[in-house]
């Protein structure tokens, strides 16, 4: 009984705090098109964060970005991975934080990225990666952009050339999936070893650390496997 009352209330205090915190969060501009804030900025160094589970917990419940992706309860908590970076974006040094978080069914991992400062107006960007069967790709199932979710459903190419979209609108390529080896082989060359015990526990504990400790791997097109194409409204700049 007593512990029946005392998970009531754990929950009852989740959902206050989720409610308070969705109501103050803080909102931002849609970016329209493939913004890839990653191809204009410079790595200069990175730190791991070693936070406890409950830390993770909370960080992940009040997180609208998350929420619209996976549930808190699906998340494998011993495998969470976190890193804080540091770039440099037009000559300024700026600050990101990544999330690495593996889901219980070891087939899905989603990166969260939180950056100090907007890049190319990108506040926070999150994706859902799924983890093919053959283990040898990884698939970009939805993207989530300042807080607008976007799902990569289809990866066809429906332009070859702007002069194939409509009036104010330009071609644009997305990735659809990334090369598995690809991904560790740069995570190692350029990650000094971060990743290499991880990678041996498994493809989705080695995908978590290198979305975390790499990000450059998989969000650029370096390693992308299949990409898509689509026309997308060209937005005029202030």
């Amino acid at each position: 009984m007593r512990k029946a009352i005392l998970g009531a209330m754990v929950t009852l205090l989740l959902v206050g705090a989720y409610a308070s915190y969705v109501v103050s969060y803080p909102k931002y501009p849609k970016v329209e098109g493939c913004v890839n804030p990653f191809a204009v900025v410079k790595p200069v160094s990175r730190v791991q964060e070693n936070w406890s589970k409950i830390h993770v917990f909370f960080k992940l419940a009040t997180s609208r970005d998350f929420w619209k992706l996976a549930k808190p309860w699906n998340v494998d908590y011993s495998h969470v991975k976190v890193i804080k970076h540091t770039f440099e974006y037009k000559g300024k040094n700026i600050t990101m934080l990544a999330m690495g978080i593996p889901l219980r069914d070891k087939k899905h991992v989603i990166a969260l990225y939180e950056f100090s400062k907007p890049v190319q107006g990108v506040k926070r960007k999150a994706y859902l990666f799924e983890i093919t069967n053959n283990k040898s790709e990884i698939k970009v199932e939805a993207t989530v952009t300042n807080g607008y979710y976007s799902t990569n459903d289809e990866c066809v190419h429906r332009c070859r050339s702007s002069e194939d979209c409509d009036f104010l609108e330009r071609c644009e390529t997305y990735c659809c999936s990334v090369n598995v080896r690809c991904a560790i082989e740069c995570c190692a060359t350029g990650g000094n070893g971060w990743c290499t015990i991880p990678c041996l526990a498994g493809p989705a504990v080695c995908l978590t650390c290198i979305v975390v400790a790499c990000p450059l791997c998989v969000a650029v097109a370096t390693c992308c496997d299949k990409e898509g194409s689509k026309c997308a409204p060209i937005v005029p700049g202030p």
